[in-house]
């Protein structure tokens, strides 16, 4: 499951934040309003209650005179009428309502005042409800005027506040959109601002290197104090791998020279006892050959570990020149070729290739231990090819083989240091000359990768670039003094 970025994630956030605060307010500007509507109604009401029980009995001593005060205390938005409750009558006795030509509309039967009857509880407390589009509050409350026990009703009414409140509600909504879009533009200028530091770490990280394990730490200066622990922490870090570090180069680089002494001994004596092994019998012999050529596997091995202890101290020394690479083959291949039961080829040199920039000796190194490899890994009757190939941008020394190839899902890992091949497991090896063979051509400038071979098998190629300048095109060639097959 894919987690969503820091900055997603605040901005999400905030957004929700903008629009739940928006909700809250358009709650909360209608719980205001609709408590406003019904204090207005209950200061209306108290009012003219307060106002109808201040009147005098001769002013209330007929019904004419309680309509006509009915309608002095009624607006267009207030209708105030009265039931007469009569002791002897069940139920409601007549309305009493407000005179003049302005409620002159309303009756007793009158479909208003019907709904109005019909929503009002029985304690009669405010009630609100809507009729005809419009908004009312009513409510009844009971009054004794001259000794007669009357049922005041009120209807009020608030379209217009409601109408407002609905047009605020929408202007809120609207300012609501607005303001998050305008936020949702802030916050991720704002986001991305306040999360550049955590961009810096990362690229200081990413830099980090092997080389620089010691000496490369993240600054705390200037940098907000909420990424304090975690800068520390990563330093702490880096001190304790630094210090392992430290202590892996070392054994291997002290182990590596210790064993260099005893190795070159083992090897020398053995191959001088060898040379007079005339009294030995064939056993014996053999015994004799397999430490020889054990300890030279081994000084091979410690050789190559103490170039990759160099590398890993940053100690590792190249001297690189302009050279020849056909020449470099062709002498390589007169070394090699002797110890290779006629199995190594050089394939023709293409004319008009370009000269390349490398350590010869380092160089020689990797197509040694390529030839070594292919020797090892390919039947024993299939031949070695050293072959050249070039363009515009750069020159590929190639070792092929004919034996079973490398998978394609483990071309790339077979360079690691202490890696083998599936197709390895019964032929003895280390798995450090491939990863030695990396490091050196990528300090060179170069790289290394592995293909299929025309006809089946492993093209192991060493790629460098090109030197800039004109090809060459003739030159002397040891070809002239080797045989046409060995070519």
């Amino acid at each position: 499951m894919a987690v969503a970025s820091i900055r997603r994630h605040l901005q999400a956030t905030s957004l929700l934040a903008v629009l739940a605060g928006y909700v809250v307010l358009l709650l909360v500007n209608r719980q205001l309003s609709a408590r406003l509507r019904q204090d207005r109604h209950d200061a209306q009401v108290r009012a003219t209650t307060q106002l109808l029980q201040g009147l005098l009995p001769e002013e209330i001593d007929s019904t004419a005179e309680l309509r006509r005060h009915l309608s002095d205390l009624a607006s267009p938005s207030l209708l105030v009428w009265m039931i007469w409750l009569e002791p002897d009558r069940q139920g409601p006795g007549p309305a009493i309502l407000p005179s003049g030509a302005a409620f002159r509309q309303f009756h007793s039967g009158h479909a208003l005042l019907r709904a109005a009857d019909a929503v009002v509880p029985a304690d009669g407390m405010p009630r609100e409800f809507r009729f005809d589009g419009r908004t009312y509050f009513t409510c009844s409350m009971p009054l004794r005027l001259a000794g007669k026990p009357y049922q005041l009703r009120f209807l009020q009414d608030f379209t217009l506040e409601t109408e407002q409140e609905r047009l605020i509600s929408l202007l809120l909504v609207a300012v609501a959109g607005a303001s998050a879009l305008f936020t949702s533009a802030l916050m991720r200028l704002v986001i991305h601002r306040g999360l550049l530091p955590l961009d810096a770490f990362s690229a200081t990280l990413a830099g980090i290197s092997a080389l620089s394990l010691s000496t490369e730490r993240l600054s705390l200066e200037g940098q907000p104090s909420e990424l304090h622990p975690i800068a520390q922490a990563f330093n702490d870090l880096l001190d304790r791998l630094a210090e392992a570090w430290e202590h892996q180069r070392t054994f291997v680089n002290g182990v590596s020279h210790e064993l260099r002494t005893p190795i070159t001994l083992i090897s020398g004596y053995s191959r001088r006892l060898l040379r007079r092994a005339d009294q030995l019998d064939q056993q014996q012999q053999k015994q004799l050959e397999l430490v020889a050529s054990e300890s030279e596997s081994m000084g091979r091995l410690v050789n190559d570990l103490l170039e990759i202890a160099r590398d890993d101290a940053g100690r590792l020394q190249l001297e690189s020149q302009q050279l020849d690479p056909a020449v470099l083959l062709e002498e390589l291949f007169v070394r090699l070729r002797p110890t290779s039961d006629g199995r190594l080829q050089l394939q023709p040199i293409p004319s008009g290739y370009p000269g390349v920039s490398a350590d010869p000796e380092r160089l020689s190194q990797c197509l040694t231990n390529l030839v070594e490899n292919a020797l090892k890994y390919s039947p024993a009757s299939q031949p070695i090819e050293l072959a050249l190939s070039s363009d515009a941008d750069q020159v590929v020394l190639h070792v092929r083989d004919h034996g079973a190839g490398v998978p394609a899902a483990e071309r790339d890992k077979i360079f690691g240091r202490f890696v083998r091949g599936s197709g390895s497991a019964d032929t003895s090896g280390h798995g450090i000359g491939l990863a030695v063979v990396k490091t050196l051509m990528e300090r060179m400038g170069g790289s290394v990768r592995v293909g299929d071979a025309p006809g089946g098998g492993a093209d192991f190629q060493l790629c460098l670039p090109a030197i800039p300048e004109p090809p060459v095109s003739s030159r002397p060639s040891l070809r002239r003094w080797l045989s046409p097959g060995l070519s």
